[in-house]
């Protein structure tokens, strides 16, 4: 029997490390393992408050969507693309908001107006308004067509596509000029280990970790993704570092699988793995990560694999697997039974953490813009 017990606890040992080291987390566990992540409509409901940013009116300001928020000299600031009637009509432009209390919002106004008239084919994307050495920027990706149909293909979907900067001066939105040469962002750009990073796609819509290098062209190094069949179709990528230093990137999947993808650096963000398949489940649709003050991380995303509902936001204490969700926004029982989804949804989401909650802006529809306050205490494990 000892011989036996003896022989159980060395092979636990040889399971649980490898020459002494403990094993690597699975990258292919995002989401709690012992949750059933593919019944969305039976998460509890985070305890929040809506508001309305703003509302869209048809035939004027149809489309609103790509929101970001930032808090600034004791206001929130949100930015996004707007456009008379659909996604990325040559008149899309960028419009902001601010409020004082996150629920009451101003009257919008035109950040960066379409740069060559409704006939021309310029126009402008939102991505992303942040506070970098006391200063509010803003940035927008300036393109000259968006023909979807040629991700994966090796066409070019984003003619002309660079990213420009803006900054307030306090009464205005200056414009700064190029930040980055063929770079769709997804979200600012923030510190990783000395420099500054964000996730890119180039004009193919192919993603890349941008760093900044100034020794590199354009002032960022380019590190490429692994982008071969069945990989070939990612899109909105997000990053942020576990508490053990790694650098996770989540991908969404345009090729249908559902899923959310991971791929890891363990280089500062310099080389990737290829892509993985993990088990949370995803729209195809934007989503977003960030860190909370008590170093808890946090994921926003549509969970449910056929639509843009719930909002769901769900919590980790190492960043490597996300526990605990919580709607935030769900859609009426009407929609779920409806074959006509069309625009319907609550998406594309960002997160800044203020006076103890966590505020979420994203598109109602794809027609107006939303708030949602949430307390930081509706994230707390549930284990």
């Amino acid at each position: 029997m000892r011989r036996y017990v003896r022989s159980v606890l060395t092979l636990a040992a040889a399971v649980s490390f490898s020459f002494g080291q403990p094993m690597q987390p699975d990258p292919r566990t995002l989401g709690d393992p012992d949750f059933q992540w593919y019944l969305p409509r039976e998460f509890p409901a985070a305890k929040a408050r809506h508001s309305a940013v703003f509302q869209g009116v048809e035939g004027v300001s149809r489309f609103n969507l790509h929101s970001y928020l930032a808090h600034f000299d004791g206001k929130f600031w949100a930015i996004w693309s707007s456009a008379k009637r659909n996604e990325e009509d040559p008149d899309q432009h960028l419009r902001y908001a601010t409020s004082t209390d996150g629920h009451t919002w101003n009257e919008s106004q035109v950040l960066v107006a379409d740069p060559d008239g409704d006939a021309g084919p310029l126009r402008w994307i939102a991505r992303g308004i942040w506070v970098e050495g006391g200063k509010l920027y803003a940035l927008g990706a300036r393109i000259a067509s968006a023909d979807y149909g040629k991700q994966g293909d090796g066409g070019i979907v984003w003619k002309d596509l660079d990213l420009y900067r803006f900054l307030w001066d306090g009464a205005q939105w200056q414009p700064l000029g190029i930040f980055a040469k063929g770079c769709m962002n997804n979200y600012p750009p923030a510190r990783l280990g000395d420099k500054q990073a964000m996730v890119c796609r180039d004009e193919k819509m192919d993603p890349f970790m941008a760093i900044q290098d100034a020794s590199a062209p354009g002032g960022w190094k380019h590190a490429p993704l692994y982008a071969k069949p069945p990989f070939n179709r990612m899109d909105e990528p997000t990053w942020y570092q576990s508490t053990d230093g790694v650098t996770h990137m989540l991908i969404r999947d345009n090729n249908f699988s559902k899923r959310i993808l991971r791929s890891i650096s363990r280089d500062g963000g310099n080389t990737w793995t290829m892509p993985v398949y993990t088990n949370y489940p995803d729209a195809r649709s934007k989503h977003f990560t960030g860190a909370l003050s008590n170093k808890r991380l946090y994921l926003i995303n549509n969970p449910n694999a056929d639509a843009r509902y719930p909002l769901v936001v769900s919590s980790s204490g190492d960043g490597w697997v996300f526990e605990n969700p919580k709607i935030i926004r769900d859609a009426p029982e009407e929609a779920y039974r409806s074959r006509e989804r069309g625009r319907y949804g609550y998406q594309y989401p960002h997160a800044v953490e203020h006076n103890g909650s966590l505020w979420v802006i994203y598109s109602s529809g794809k027609r107006d813009i939303e708030i949602t306050e949430v307390p930081l205490t509706e994230l707390e494990s549930a284990k």
